[in-house]
């Protein structure tokens, strides 16, 4: 579409469906997502501090002096699964809002919120992506066929799918549940593991061989479903995995 026709088809779009800032409520033509510029910037810095106050390795939150040389006091020394791990901020209701986001897009109507979400992850996180290889993958943490059919949604995808637009990389669908698993919430670190053990297979025909995988969850919380997903993926031959969330529980 010619600039000029797309400015009109924006503007038509503006005036009958506006945007509308999901944080503080603003709308007109200034507005062209979920955020409005001051509060992008704000969710920004916000990750941005996140990110200089968070482990590379499993994104807990560490102090300014912490040692991080093979990860925190937390993680160094234990097997995650996945070589490291990127997230917004925490899943907590007295911060940022990003719990909010979670919930949100967990409801196929919050979809409209994953291209947002990735566009701060790819800025947010510049640094950590730019190491990731042209050849990587973006895959997303799948769900059971049966919860599928009966959900028909999962937020993982489209997570994912706006997360590999950001980068540049391939989306892949390279893994699969083979294991129906319970609801973990309120459940214990070592009930998790043994719930999640084998809960993924790569996907027949995925060539994950020598690549990175970045692989996508809405949040982490003891890394049981992730490190299980990303074992997979490594067994299959993937050299490096990544995991990106949009929160981590702490």
């Amino acid at each position: 579409m010619a600039p000029a026709w797309r400015a009109v088809g924006e503007a038509v779009c503006d005036l009958v469906f506006p945007w509308r800032c999901t944080l503080c409520l603003a709308a007109g033509p200034a507005v062209r997502g979920p955020f409005c510029d001051d509060c992008r910037a704000e969710l920004l810095a916000e990750a941005v501090a996140y990110r200089e106050a968070s482990c590379p390795r499993c994104a807990l939150p560490v102090g300014p002096y912490a040692d991080l040389a093979g990860g925190c006091s937390e993680c160094r020394g234990k097997a995650l699964g996945f070589d490291a791990a990127v997230a917004l901020g925490l899943h907590r209701k007295d911060e940022a809002p990003w719990r909010d986001f979670v919930l949100a897009i967990k409801d196929e109507r919050g979809a409209f919120l994953a291209p947002a979400m990735a566009s701060l992850w790819a800025e947010a996180r510049r640094e950590a992506f730019e190491a990731v290889p042209s050849d990587a993958l973006v895959t997303p943490v799948p769900q059971h066929w049966f919860r599928r059919l009966r959900r028909r949604y999962n937020q993982t995808d489209v997570l994912a799918r706006a997360l590999a637009v950001s980068l540049r990389r391939e989306p892949r669908d390279a893994l699969r549940r083979v294991k129906y698993t319970p609801h973990l919430v309120g459940r214990t670190r070592q009930d998790r593991d043994a719930v999640m053990r084998g809960a993924f297979a790569a996907r027949r025909g995925a060539e994950l061989k020598g690549r990175t995988v970045v692989l996508v969850d809405d949040v982490l919380t003891t890394g049981s479903t992730l490190g299980s997903a990303a074992r997979a993926l490594m067994r299959a031959g993937a050299r490096r995995v990544v995991a990106v969330v949009i929160s981590r529980e702490a």
